[in-house]
Order: C-alpha cells, then structure tokens, then sequence
C-alpha cells in the first residue's frame, strides 16, 4: 500500500498557504461566531527580543460558546473536516480554516472545550512530534482540569480554549501585530459586535468598533462622531453557479451596495485626509469597499484589476476616502465573488466587477462633487481670511503675485498710452474710493503707496460677471484685479492647490493645467475674431467689450471641459 501523503512533508508544504497572521487569528474568532459565543479573548504572550523587538511565545483564544463535544473535538483539528461542510448559512464553510490557520503560525495547537453539563477535554496537534514520527494520530480527547489562569477567557458552564504555541513564523513585531489584529478585529467583525452582541478583548481590552462607512458610531472609539450620509442602497441579483451549489440553492442571489459620503467636519478642506483627527479614525486609509460575506469582511481595499472592468473609474484617488462603501453577499455567492478556501480576500469575477462598477459610479462621483462644492468654499474663506492687513504702516499681502510683479517692475518697457494723460494721484484716488471704500483710511493710503511703487499691482477679488479680470490704467500704474470667483481661477488654482493632496496624479494634473492655458489663449482668440474690421469704438469701449467677451468664451469653454471629463469618467 502506498499512501496519499507524506504526513510531515504534506504539513510542511500545507504551512505555506495564503494566510497572514491576522487572518489567521480571524479562523479561530470565526469558530467562535459559529459558536454562538458573546465574548471572546484573546491573549498575546510575549518576550523581549534584541532592540526592542518582541517574539510571541504563544497565543490563547478563549470563548464562551456552546463547546464541543467529546466526537467533535477529536475531529476538529483533522484538515478536512468540518461539522458543517460547504454549508453557507453560517461564516464558515470548507473544513480547513481553524488547522491551516494555526499551523501556518506554530507548531503546536491545543484545545480545551466544554459543553453545558460535560467536563472539560482536551486534544492536541504537535508538527515536530509528526516529523519524528512520534504522532500519527490525533489523540483521543481527555478529561482535564482547566488550568486556573485561563478559566477568566472561557464561559463557566462551557466554552472553548485554543492555544497557539511553538510559535515559529512571526513576520512582525508583536506589538505591530497586535495593533493590526485590534484593527482587523474591529472591522471585519463589526456587524457580529453590533447586531448580535458580540464582545472581543484583546490582551484584556475592549476591541473597538471600525466602520468603513462611518455611519454608525456605537461601539467604536469615538460614539460621539457625527455620522455619514448613507446614500439609497443598490441592489441586484446575480445568478448563483451551480458548478458547487449547495442543495437546495436559489437560481440568484442578492447583493447589496452601501455607500456613504462621510461627515463634512471630517472633510472641511483639502488635505484634512492627513489631520490628527483623520488618522485617528483611519480615514486617511479609507480608499476601497468593505466586501462582506454573510456579514463577516472578507476583502477591504481596492477591488483588484478595476480599470480593466469597464472603461469609467479607472482608478481610486485619494479623494476616495472621503466616502465609504459595502458590498454585501450571500455565500451561495462564493464563486462570483472568488472566495478563498481560508476566507481571506473576495475578487469579482470580470461580469459582476462591471456590474458593481456601473452601480457605484454615479454615486461615487456626486459623492466628489460634494467634496469639491465644500473645498471650494473653503478655499475662498482662507483667500479671503488671507487679504492684506496693516502692519507696522506697510501693507503686508500674501507672496502669491509679488514674484510676477518684482519681474515686471525690473523689466524695461515702454510707456503707457491709454493713461499718459492722466494724473496717478488723481487716477489712485478715485479706483480707491470706487473699489476699495470700505477700507480703513490707513489702509487705504497704504495701497496708494503700494500702487505707486510699481507698475502693476495684481488684487484678488470676487465680483459677479463674465470678466475674470479687470485692469485700471492709473496715470502709468497700472492694477489688476482678479475675479476669484471665476471658473478659470476656480479650475487652475483648485488644480495647483490639489497638489497639497496625497498621491495626486501628477501627470494628469500637468494635463489639465496645459488644456487651461490653451483654452484661455482660444477664448482669446474667439473674443478676437467677434470684432469686424468695420466696426468703430473707443478704445476704451473695445477693451470693455473684449475683456467681457474674453472672460464669457473662457467660462463657456471651461465648462464644456469639465463636462467632457464627467461624461469620460462615466460613461453612461
């Protein structure tokens, strides 16, 4: 007889899967779910390493669920089995999970279970003891005295304690671990901690509530949060396969689409993704969809090969974090979803990634024009926050256009014609009392003093009408005013702006600033050519008008651009 496997060089070659630790640590937590338990611990036992290092001596996971019995216990470690095999009702499914987990970790795992009534038995599994040939079988449960230490992590009347030791494929430090688990736990678990009154301590702590939507505030590390805008679900059916349908499987199954756009205090203006506050509720990781199977996160991140699913969205930027997403699924679903036989990570197949796209993508973009209306109003508080004020009799202004108005003083020119007969003290006096009155007499003077000491004066302001700017000749000075308020300020200076933004796309950016530089230059050309070569005016009549003209097409444009670009992304 020859048989299947070589038991030690099998179980070496089954260490290798694709867990990591903390999914790994999520098996037993499910076990614990299946179990109907209400409070689950989990404890890091540690040692001190070189340089602060920390290795992990072993790990307790106790609960106080239903147990198990003497038949199942003897079984619960064999690779395979499973009490509740391809049943996807529950959070488990393929018989593999709880072993595979902990022998990718350690060699050693033993458990210690109780039901209502029974005693307290015990089995074990040891790697090193199946390489020396000394283990070939899992040993028969026994009767056991809990030790005392650990009766505070299980039930009293029954429950389930599982014990990693031997622990030989840390990764990490211990203490990074265990602030990841705390994350992970918290969030792929928060429906089970919300709805069914499940409790995880973790080294005697409190495991708080992560909620990607940021919607719901009880149980998290700040109940006093305002919450999210949750938008109208989306749902639809999929068909469900019947390559490994259970019994009794429906043709479809429904999923469900949640979406939130989240708190504008969160979001009062650009770059608030890295603010203390931000960081603090990991908003600033918070790009991607939560993937949820039977309510239990399988996937969280952004959906892999989305560009190539459909031609709108291509990619997340990091103004995705300012709204959250679900995808809730049925595990009759499992093979649409390509669920993992250790339930780590969900990938859509090709179809149904289109699908889920074309559903989120309207919403997704309302979400970032909402996030860009309120950037943009707070942009114009801080330019207006950001006015000249007097300082020691000198008007002291931002650095935005002093560097173009130094140049322009230090380059020779010739003079002005359209002002050469005007008075600049009479000219200064009058722009003052007609554009400025509402200004202190100091200030007032200050300006006139600024206005003389150079040819051009640039001025930011905001003023209802088609010119983005406006020009005073002022007897050979001359003063600019910008029109903040106009779209072609709006656009180029939200694009510079967006460079204080994480990950921007550089070369995007570079794109659209060159297609504003052309589109200015075209509606100049367009105002231009609207002047027929009969036509007679002043020039001060013609520069009005050209001016206006100017600042209309620029708009007009603009628009049809930014249009262009929403029709792109979407492509509906």
């Amino acid at each position: 007889m020859v048989s299947l496997f070589e038991d030690a060089r099998a179980i070496d070659s089954l260490r290798n899967s694709d867990f990591d630790a903390v999914s790994a640590y999520g098996e037993v937590i499910d076990n614990s779910i299946q179990a109907e338990a209400k409070n689950i611990h989990i404890n890091f036992f540690k040692t001190d390493g070189n340089r602060g290092y920390e290795h992990i001596e072993r790990i307790l996971f106790g609960d106080d669920g239903t147990g198990m019995d003497r038949e199942t216990l003897h079984q619960c470690l064999k690779i395979g089995w499973s009490s509740r095999f391809n049943n996807r009702k529950g959070i488990g499914r393929f018989g593999v999970g709880m072993t595979m987990a902990a022998i990718h970790e350690c060699k050693r795992i033993e458990i210690y279970s109780k039901i209502v009534n029974g005693e307290w038995l015990r089995t074990y599994v040891d790697l090193d003891e199946i390489s020396q040939g000394n283990m070939e079988t899992i040993p028969e449960p026994t009767e056991v005295a809990l030790p005392n230490e650990y009766k505070e992590m299980v039930g009293e009347n029954q429950g389930t304690l599982v014990i990693w030791s031997k622990y030989d494929r840390q990764e990490k430090n211990a203490r990074m671990l265990i602030e990841e688990s705390e994350i992970w736990i918290g969030r792929t678990y928060r429906h089970f901690i919300w709805d069914d009154g499940v409790e995880v301590y973790l080294n005697g702590k409190l495991v708080p509530v992560i909620d990607p939507l940021y919607n719901r505030t009880e149980k998290t590390r700040f109940p006093g949060d305002p919450s999210s805008d949750l938008a109208e679900d989306i749902s639809f059916n999929y068909p469900v396969s019947k390559f490994d349908a259970p019994s009794g499987a429906p043709e479809e199954s429904e999923i469900v689409i949640r979406l939130s756009l989240l708190p504008e205090e969160f979001r009062p203006e650009m770059g608030a993704g890295g603010s203390r506050k931000a960081k603090e509720r990991f908003i600033d990781e918070n790009e991607g969809v939560s993937i949820l199977r039977n309510r239990r996160e399988v996937f969280y991140g952004h959906i892999p090969h989305w560009k190539s699913a459909w031609a709108g969205w291509a990619q997340w930027d990091d103004k995705d974090r300012w709204w959250g997403g679900e995808i809730h699924f049925d595990a009759v679903l499992d093979r649409a979803f390509t669920v993992k036989n250790i339930k780590r990570g969900a990938n859509p197949v090709p179809e149904l990634k289109k699908m889920i796209k074309r559903e989120m993508i309207g919403t997704r973009h309302s979400f970032l024009k909402e996030v860009d209306r309120v950037w943009k109003e707070a942009r114009v508080r801080k330019r207006t926050e950001n006015q000249p004020v007097i300082q020691d009799g000198i008007l002291e202004r931002s650095t935005a256009h002093i560097k173009a108005e130094t140049i322009a003083s230090a380059t020779p020119t010739d003079q002005h014609e359209i002002d050469r007969e005007r008075d600049f003290n009479e000219e200064a006096e009058k722009f003052i009392e007609h554009k400025i009155k509402d200004e202190s007499d100091q200030k007032k003077a200050a300006y006139k003093t600024l206005f003389a000491s150079q040819p051009f004066t640039i001025m930011e302001k905001n003023w209802r009408g088609a010119e983005f700017f406006e020009a005073s000749h002022l007897g050979g000075k001359s003063v600019l005013e910008y029109n903040m308020g106009h779209y072609f300020f709006e656009k180029v200076y939200g694009a510079i702006e967006s460079l204080e933004e994480e990950d921007v796309d550089a070369a995007e950016l570079v794109l659209d600033l060159k297609a504003m530089i052309d589109l200015l230059l075209i509606a100049f050309a367009k105002s231009e050519a609207r002047f027929s070569p009969e036509m007679e005016m002043s020039s001060e009549q013609f520069i009005e008008l050209f001016r206006t003209n100017w600042g209309q097409y620029l708009k007009s444009y603009l628009m049809t651009w930014e249009k262009e670009k929403e029709r792109d992304e979407l492509q509906i």
